[in-house]
């Protein structure tokens, strides 16, 4: 009997010790779970930007040491220009736009000895990409977050030699570099390791929306603002919570604001010309298709004034 007591009175305090327990977890646990989804998407997102990273540097090995650039017209740099953006036209030319998925099926070229005045003007840049699905390197699931709502496109599987691009802008979660500009601005081996080559796509692309960078007070958003005050100019795919960004050496981290390249650098604009002691130029940039009203569209492009050697190699613009 009296064991039995003892048992019955040991029952009861651990059930009201397992209740109590169970309450603190769903009170204070709840949240965290209900966030749990979020970080598993964040964290296979920056698997893959790892897996796109390594592939990279595997193939610039192979290449003497750039990252994976589509063929294009060079000399139009300095002339007519590239065209990657989005129903845009650079300098105003009438050339077809660049973007995602836009003739697909048809290969870029460069200019050649015997063509000097050949070559394509109009490339979209995530047939970088593209080139480590051509090569067996990657499939198309790593280029999609799968937080971003974007999903694998068709292909023609039959003949994928054919395809040169993504199917489409939601087919793909990432941007790249533009490597339509400085040489020095170009993804490649031996970069500064600081410089973002690649994140989770930005915010321009398919809308009408223009930095203004300002917060609900009309203050300018400064580096050391909160997140909060930063969330209309992230990447859409993680709710506007930051994006992850892989940066030259390889290595990725999730980042609340797109303020993470050199010396503060925004990674979805480019800079513009002059220079304060405020950074703001870096920070407060244009984005790609108010720059190319300017006819400034690359990265880094007269930031220092006009001529040779005035732009700046450590200017970051990932497009999409």
């Amino acid at each position: 009997m009296i064991t039995s007591r003892r048992l019955s009175g040991f029952a009861l305090r651990d059930l009201l010790a397992v209740f109590g327990v169970a309450a603190a977890f769903f009170i204070f646990g709840f949240p965290t779970l209900a966030h749990r989804p979020h970080l598993n998407q964040r964290e296979v997102c920056a698997f893959n930007l790892k897996g796109i990273g390594t592939s990279c540097k595997i193939y610039a090995n192979e290449n003497q040491e750039r990252w994976p650039t589509p063929a294009f017209r060079h000399q139009a740099i300095d002339n007519e220009g590239i065209d990657y953006l989005a129903g845009n036209h650079v300098n105003s030319l009438p050339v077809e736009p660049g973007e995602v998925g836009y003739q697909r099926e048809f290969e870029s070229t460069s200019e050649t000895p015997q063509t000097l005045d050949g070559g394509s003007t109009a490339v979209s840049v995530t047939r970088g990409f593209w080139l480590l699905v051509r090569s067996g390197d990657l499939n198309e699931e790593f280029f999609i977050c799968p937080s971003s709502g974007d999903y694998v496109g068709e292909v023609n599987l039959l003949f994928p030699e054919e395809n040169y691009d993504f199917a489409g802008y939601h087919n793909i979660s990432y941007g790249y570099q533009v490597p339509f500009g400085p040489r020095e601005t170009r993804p490649r081996e031996g970069a500064d390791n600081r410089k973002p080559f690649a994140a989770d796509k930005g915010p321009y692309y398919l809308n009408t929306f223009e930095p203004t960078f300002q917060s609900g007070s009309r203050q300018p958003v400064t580096f050391d603002d909160p997140q909060g005050r930063w969330r209309r100019y992230n990447s859409p795919n993680h709710h506007g919570q930051g994006q992850n960004v892989l940066f030259a050496d390889g290595h990725v981290s999730f980042a609340e604001t797109p303020a993470v390249g050199v010396h503060g650098d925004n990674i979805y604009t480019l800079m513009v010309d002059g220079w304060d002691e405020t950074g703001f130029n870096r920070i407060h940039g244009d984005s790609p298709h108010l720059a190319a009203v300017a006819e400034f569209p690359y990265p880094g492009q007269d930031v220092f004034g006009t001529g040779a050697g005035r732009f700046s190699s450590t200017d970051s613009l990932i497009y999409p």
